[in-house]
């Protein structure tokens, strides 16, 4: 699942006063909302996917002299939170407490240690909400985008002056792609977008600044080609410390990243052991890659791929209502289509409206993936093995049906604090996805055929959860051990069978993802907390309740989830 706007960090400021007494008497409420209200304007980007369209337009530019106010202004609030008296608050408020003060330090810690500035991947400009969903007319919505695109060469400008001497090559590759597809988007998707529009002057100025942004964007693209990436050999690890704050602040847990991968290396031995013992259902007289790799043939031509998805979807949805695991609190469905071009190192991914958006625009994507058209043929058909019929139901449990399009349908449905629907932990959102694949199995889906097919489903729910388990495995090995991404990207092949090109993407995104680790570090939390339910509730115990439960709960740490549901 993609928030749209949430990179390693937006380097902005909004200039909001943070004064209260020492006496620690002042409101949380208060305070909380001053944050949330400072954080919005200075992230006009994600305010504007959350639903907040008085930043509609807005670009800050990121000079040295607007890190160091944002600084400066964070380091205010951490102190003004940690002065205030908590003793006072309900359990709720303190939970809210515990987000902001973590993204507080998680935003100096990325200014003053992680250095994310630095980072080419950090200047991405996304435009794509102006055009996804209605909450303005279109010609309002093309005047926010001329506003913007006016301003990228500016931004760019800046952006070179920001720039680290020796970035790690996979940041910069990476960000060369990203800025190419967006410049691609400004040309092409946009103007398309807009085209009803009558205003002459509008399009007159959308042509116009269209052609201005796309020229910065390309150029920033070439300047990290030609003069940044023939010397970029810096780490990507971020070291132990460092992963170690990473789990804090995004997790609120404490945990030794070794204990981290001896679990997952436990985990993913076990699972390839259930693999083989499904591959031995279908075929004993081949070895599990043998086994999985005819399973991956029987996928879709890249033509064919979103009409396979949509006529899965709507099954999988019928499903989960019929056997009541979760409610589904919508008739409105997402819409399927290709992965936007800008988008970098996805395979599938579900975009949907910010929590405080209108109903007018409550418009849902689910984006899959095509095989680009500059790659091979062997490594276009290499990508569409990961869309094997199997495979992709599993893909589409987890990012729609019951996974991030229900998830979000309940966030946004949800009484919970505005602080409770901005402030996501990365274990939650992704390891709810990723347990309901597991889960979906347990109530019996793709399990009503013949031994075969069931195997087959299994095989294929079993793969998704040993890439998630790679992933932790890779995440830690390669920014606490040294680990090269030859060396993950064979790890992958050799532990969950992907085929090279497929097993190099998903290395290369541990490089600039370490979360990755979340999805099986969330689902492992999610069922150990089912099993907590289990035990406290007995036969009383349902699950369609517990999920619900933890659905309308927002999107906080599982460790601080348990708090709000009584365990």
């Amino acid at each position: 699942m993609i928030r749209p706007f949430l990179l390693l960090c937006t380097l902005t400021l909004g200039l909001w006063a943070c004064q209260t007494s020492d006496s620690g008497n002042a409101s949380f409420g208060k305070l909380a909302d001053e944050y949330v209200d400072a954080y919005l304007a200075s992230n006009p980007g994600e305010a504007v996917y959350l639903g907040y369209h008085e930043y509609d337009g807005k670009l800050i530019i990121p000079t040295a002299e607007t890190i160091a106010r944002q600084l400066q202004q964070l380091r205010q609030y951490d102190s003004t939170f940690a002065r205030l008296d908590t003793t006072g608050l309900s359990v709720d408020e303190k939970v809210d407490y515990k987000l902001l003060t973590a993204s507080i330090k998680s935003r100096i810690h990325d200014i003053v240690t992680m250095k994310v500035y630095e980072d080419p991947m950090t200047y991405s400009v996304n435009l794509s909400p102006y055009i996804e969903r209605n909450f303005a007319p279109a010609a309002d919505r093309a005047r926010s985008v001329v506003a913007i695109a006016r301003q990228l060469p500016a931004y760019f400008a800046a952006a070179r002056q920001n720039l680290g001497k020796n970035p790690p090559r996979e940041y910069v590759e990476v960000a060369i792609e990203g800025l190419r597809g967006s410049a691609d988007y400004m040309q092409s998707d946009i103007p398309k977008a807009f085209a009803s529009v009558a205003d002459a002057r509008v399009q007159a100025d959308l042509k116009a600044a269209l052609s201005q942004g796309a020229d910065a964007t390309k150029a920033f693209a070439t300047y990290l080609e030609t003069a940044v990436l023939p010397g970029a050999n810096g780490s990507f690890a971020i070291g132990a410390d460092n992963y170690r704050r990473m789990l804090l602040y995004n997790e609120w847990l404490t945990a030794d990243p070794d204990s981290l991968l001896q679990l997952g290396m436990d985990q993913l031995a076990r699972e390839k052991a259930e693999f083989a013992a499904a591959a031995r259902v279908i075929d004993p007289g081949k070895t599990p890659m043998e086994v999985f790799k005819t399973i991956q043939a029987e996928h879709p031509t890249a033509d064919s791929l979103l009409a396979a998805t949509r006529n899965h979807c709507e099954a999988i949805r019928q499903f989960l209502i019929d056997r009541q695991i979760v409610t589904v609190p919508s008739e409105v469905r997402a819409t399927i289509t290709k992965t936007p071009e800008f988008m970098v190192g996805s395979t599938a991914a579900m975009n949907t409206p910010g929590p405080f958006e209108r109903p007018a625009a409550s418009e849902a994507y689910y984006y899959i993936t095509l095989p680009k058209k500059e790659w091979t043929p062997r490594q276009q058909t290499e990508w569409l093995t990961l869309f094997n019929r199997y495979v992709a139901e599993v893909i589409s449990v987890h990012e729609a049906y019951p996974g991030h399009y229900v998830q979000f349908l309940h966030l946004n449905a949800s009484p919970v604090s505005r602080v409770r629907k901005m402030f996501a932990s990365y274990a939650f959102v992704e390891g709810w996805a990723h347990y309901t694949e597991q889960m979906m199995l347990e109530e019996g889906f793709g399990q009503e055929g013949d031994a075969v097919t069931r195997a087959k489903y299994r095989m294929a729910q079993l793969s998704e959860s040993m890439l998630r388990y790679c992933r932790l495995v890779c995440s830690i090995q390669l920014h606490t051990h040294g680990w090269t991404v030859a060396q993950a990207t064979r790890f992958i092949m050799d532990n969950c069978y992907y085929e090279e090109k497929p097993a190099y993407e998903e290395a290369r995104r541990g490089t600039f993802d370490p979360g990755y680790l979340s999805y099986s570090l969330g689902k492992l939390q999610l069922l150990a907390l089912r099993e907590e339910m289990k035990k406290k509730q007995g036969s009383s115990f349902v699950l369609k309740t517990f999920h619900d439960q933890l659905l309308d709960h927002g999107m906080p740490p599982i460790t601080l989830l348990s708090q709000l549901l009584n365990l």
